[in-house]
């Protein structure tokens, strides 16, 4: 089972799979903020950038 969703970031739909923890989120509607794995790792990969920059 899994459900399509539109990535926040970059529009691309992307299926969310059952036993995720996004899908748990999307099915209890916790978080309206979805991200492909793309954007996922795009998005950690700046936050470890600006933690080093402000040391």
């Amino acid at each position: 089972m899994h459900y399509e969703v539109k990535c926040t970031r970059c529009k691309r739909t992307f299926k969310l799979y059952e036993g995720e923890e996004q899908y748990k989120q999307y099915k209890e509607r916790k978080s309206r903020l979805f991200y492909c794995e793309d954007c996922k790792h795009k998005i950690r990969f700046e936050a470890i950038k600006n933690f080093f920059r402000n040391y």
